[in-house]
C-alpha cells in the first residue's frame, strides 16, 4: 500500500532525519564521498527523471540523495517486495520511497503500477526529482545491466498528462565504489549532462515504442559515459588488470593516482584502450594478466607495491606512522569495535540468509551506522553520567568516540596496506624479478596508446 501524502509530506522531521543520515554517510561509513559535476544539475522546480547505474543496493539511491543539494527533495521508485511489511512501508513512504511492481510480483499487482506513475508524474512536475534504476536489480560488479524501458514509459506518460512539457529532462548519473565490502570504502557520484524530453515528443505521438526505445538507448549511453562499465566476458581478468596497470595509465594520461575519481577515470580509460585492441592480442594480455595475478596471489601480494621497488625509507616511515597512531586506534577500538563487529557481522549474515551478497553493505549501514553504533553510544553515555557526571569532560569524552572510530577503521586499513609492502619489501629478489617482468609487459601494452 502507497501512502501518497506522507511521501508528498515535507515535515521538519524528514529534514532532521536527512541531515543526520547524510553526515553519518558521508563522513562514518565512507572515508570519502565525491559528486562530481554538479553543473549540470537543472534548476530546482525542473521536471526531472533519475536514472542511475544500481551496483550497491540502498546505497545507491543515499549516494543520489545525499549528492543533491538540500533544496531538492528527491522521491525514488523501488522494487515492491522490499515493501511487504506495512511497517517497513510507512518508513520508505517518510523517506520518499515508492514500490514499482515488476512481473516477478504478480500479474494482479502490475496494476498497481498505474497509481505510481500518475503519482510519480505529479510529484516531477510539482518539482519533486524522481529517481530509479532502469537496469531493474542491482549488478555484483561494475558493469551496466540491459536498460529495462520503463523509466521511457513514465518519462512519456508523465510528459503526456501535463501537456509535454518543454523543460522535462531525463538525469544520467553513475555511481561508482573503491570497495563493495571493505569498511570505510569510497564512493563517487556524477551527473552527466541532463537529456531533453522533448526532442522526441514527435516520434512519441506518432510511435511510442519507437520513441521509448531510442531514448532507452541513448540513456543507456549517457549513463555508461559516467560509470565504469567493464565487460562481462572476462570480467574477473579485466577487474583484476585495471589494478595491475592503473599507475602506469595514472601517469600517461596525467592523473593522480591518490584521487579516487582519477583512479576511475584511469580505469575507464583503460576499457576504453581494451575494446580498441586487436582481438588476437587482446588474448595475450589476458593471459599475461592472469598469469601476473596467480604469482601475485601465491606470494600474497599486491600489484601495487610491485610496480615498482619498496624503499627502505618508506617503509621505515609506514612502521614509524602505524607506531605513533596505535595508541588512538586501540582508545577507538576498545569504545567503538564492537558494535562495528556486531553490525556487520549480522549484515553479512543476513545477506548471506537472503543470498544476495551485494545487499550486505546496505544492511550494513542501517544496522551498523544507525542502529547498533547509535544503541551504544546511549548506554556509554548513561554509565558515562551515572560514575562521573562531570560537564566538563562529557562532550570531550563523546567526541573522542566519534573520531577514533573513524581512525581505528582507517588505522587497520592503513596497516593492511603497510603489510603488502612489507612482504614486497622482503620478497626474494628472483621471485620480485619475476613479477616486475609480468608487470613491465603489462605496462608496456597501456603505453602503446
Amino acid at each position: 500500500m502507497v501512502f501518497f501524502k506522507i511521501v508528498e509530506r515535507k515535515p521538519f522531521l524528514y529534514y532532521f532525519f536527512r541531515g543526520w543520515v547524510s553526515l553519518i554517510f558521508k563522513k562514518a561509513y565512507f572515508r570519502r564521498f565525491y559528486f562530481l559535476q554538479k553543473e549540470n544539475l537543472p534548476p530546482v522546480g525542473t521536471p526531472i527523471l533519475m536514472v542511475s547505474n544500481h551496483q550497491n543496493g540502498l546505497l545507491d539511491a543515499l549516494g543520489i540523495h545525499f549528492s543533491l543539494p538540500f533544496a531538492y527533495v528527491p522521491v525514488f521508485l523501488a522494487r515492491a517486495d522490499i515493501f511487504k511489511k506495512a511497517g517497513t512501508a510507512k518508513i520508505l513512504n517518510f523517506c520518499k520511497v515508492m514500490p514499482i511492481y515488476r512481473q516477478r510480483d504478480g500479474k494482479d499487482n502490475l496494476g498497481e503500477n498505474a497509481a505510481i506513475f500518475d503519482e510519480a508524474a505529479k510529484l516531477m512536475v510539482r518539482g519533486y526529482p524522481v529517481g530509479m534504476f532502469p537496469e531493474g536489480q542491482h549488478q555484483d560488479g561494475h558493469f551496466l545491466g540491459p536498460i529495462k524501458k520503463g523509466f521511457a514509459r513514465i518519462a512519456f506518460e508523465s510528459a503526456q498528462r501535463n501537456g509535454f512539457p518543454d523543460n522535462m529532462v531525463i538525469l544520467p548519473i553513475g555511481n561508482h565504489y573503491s570497495d563493495y565490502f571493505a569498511c570505510r570504502p569510497e564512493l563517487c557520484i556524477r551527473f552527466g549532462k541532463p537529456v531533453p524530453l522533448c526532442k522526441y515528443y514527435d516520434i512519441y505521438r506518432e510511435n511510442p515504442p519507437r520513441a521509448m526505445t531510442l531514448l532507452a538507448e541513448e540513456v543507456r549511453e549517457a549513463i555508461r559515459a559516467q560509470m565504469l562499465d567493464i565487460p562481462t566476458e572476462h570480467y574477473p581478468t579485466y577487474d583484476f588488470l585495471r589494478e595491475a596497470v592503473r599507475g602506469a595509465v595514472c601517469r600517461k594520461e596525467g592523473l593522480d593516482i591518490r584521487y579516487f575519481p582519477h583512479r576511475q577515470e584511469a580505469d575507464c580509460r583503460l576499457m576504453a584502450h581494451i575494446a580498441q585492441t586487436d582481438p588476437k592480442k587482446m588474448e595475450k594480455v589476458r593471459a599475461a594478466a592472469d598469469q601476473y595475478r596467480a604469482a601475485l596471489q601465491k606470494l600474497r601480494l599486491r600489484a601495487g607495491d610491485v610496480e615498482k621497488p619498496v624503499a627502505f625509507l618508506r617503509v621505515l616511515a609506514d612502521v614509524s606512522l602505524l607506531a605513533i597512531g596505535f595508541p588512538f586506534a586501540l582508545y577507538g577500538l576498545c569504545f567503538t569495535g564492537l558494535p562495528v563487529w556486531l553490525g556487520r557481522r549480522k549484515a553479512r549474515q543476513i545477506a548471506m540468509r537472503i543470498k544476495n551478497p551485494m545487499l550486505q553493505a546496505s544492511f550494513d549501514f542501517a544496522i551498523t551506522q544507525i542502529i547498533v553504533t547509535g544503541l551504544f553510544y546511549l548506554i556509554y553515555i548513561v554509565l558515562y553520567w551515572v560514575f562521573i557526571r562531570s560537564w566538563m569532560w562529557f562532550l570531550p569524552v563523546l567526541a573522542s568516540w566519534v573520531l577514533t572510530r573513524a581512525f581505528w577503521q582507517d588505522w587497520l586499513h592503513y596497516a593492511r596496506r603497510v603489510g603488502y609492502r612489507l612482504r614486497a619489501f622482503f620478497c626474494k629478489k628472483n621471485k620480485y624479478k619475476e613479477l616486475r617482468k609480468l608487470s613491465a609487459g603489462l605496462e608496456a601494452w597501456v603505453m602503446e596508446r
